[in-house]
């Protein structure tokens, strides 16, 4: 009884330990505002004030989110007419980084940009001349970000520029900071996930299998039953799915089942043998 009880004790202590040694593997509980504006299964919302990119990012993970990232034109649309109908302040950082890797070759920071969350790169929107910080070494930081803006906020030497149209400018951080260049930053939430109880990994020609999936609302934990996915694969000459999930494996090969459902997407990799 004593040594289960020591054991007890131990085990919560060390889980303490190590949580409080990375705090990364908490996930924080989605804290969502209520005017927050919804686009196709994501959350958006801006928040004003001077802040480094990284202090920016860390609050929005606080909540549960992170940085936006803009999977293409018009999700970028979306939130810009969101920011610009509230009369709201820019530029804001957005959830793209450099990682400042230097090349002693051409003597230059590569432009390594990447997403938060390891998210492709699947749309840019770079002002005219962006981005450009990346070309000076020596420049106050290695580390670079993105802010988006309008033209005439965040493109180099077209100060008398009349655009307004949304575009990113890659700013330092301790520069934007001292200077109160970026006004705030916008943050993200993911509220969707889904997943599959029956993905099979292989099939063989001529099999059937109808999927079994769930959507889950990440925000209130809840199961949403009567929401329904759609359906397309990578290559229907491997494998054919059709409308209620049922996958038909067609002949020899790989390909890629996509389970969607407003902007959640869930992948399955099939093989034919």
């Amino acid at each position: 009884m004593k040594k289960t009880f020591v054991l007890g004790i131990l085990t919560i202590v060390f889980a303490v330990v190590i949580t409080a040694l990375n705090p990364a593997l908490v996930q924080a509980k989605m804290s969502i505002p209520k005017d927050a504006f919804e686009y196709n299964g994501h959350y958006y919302y801006y928040y004003k004030g001077t802040k480094s990119w990284k202090d920016a990012q860390s609050a929005c993970k606080k909540l549960g989110g992170h940085l936006v990232t803009f999977s293409n034109a018009k999700e970028e649309k979306a939130v810009w007419e969101y920011i610009t109908s509230k009369k709201y302040d820019t530029p804001a950082w957005i959830g793209m980084y450099n990682d400042g890797l230097y090349d002693s070759t051409y003597k230059r920071y590569l432009d390594e940009w990447k997403w938060v969350g390891k998210e492709k790169i699947k749309y840019e929107n770079w002002a005219k001349n962006e981005p450009n910080q990346s070309k000076y070494p020596g420049y106050d930081t290695v580390d670079l970000y993105a802010a988006i803006g309008k033209g005439t906020e965040v493109c180099s030497g077209n100060d008398k520029d009349t655009d307004h149209t949304p575009a990113w400018g890659d700013f330092d951080e301790k520069y934007s900071v001292d200077k109160g260049i970026v006004k705030g930053y916008i943050c993200e939430w993911d509220i969707y996930t889904i997943s599959v109880k029956n993905a099979p990994k292989t099939m063989a020609k001529g099999d059937k299998v109808k999927l079994t999936y769930t959507i889950t609302d990440k925000a209130t934990g809840s199961t949403l039953k009567k929401a329904t996915a759609t359906f397309k694969s990578t290559n229907t000459k491997v494998a054919k799915v059709a409308k209620d999930g049922t996958i038909t494996a067609v002949k020899k090969g790989t390909c890629t089942i996509k389970v969607v459902y407003k902007g959640c997407v869930k992948k399955i990799k099939i093989t034919v043998k």
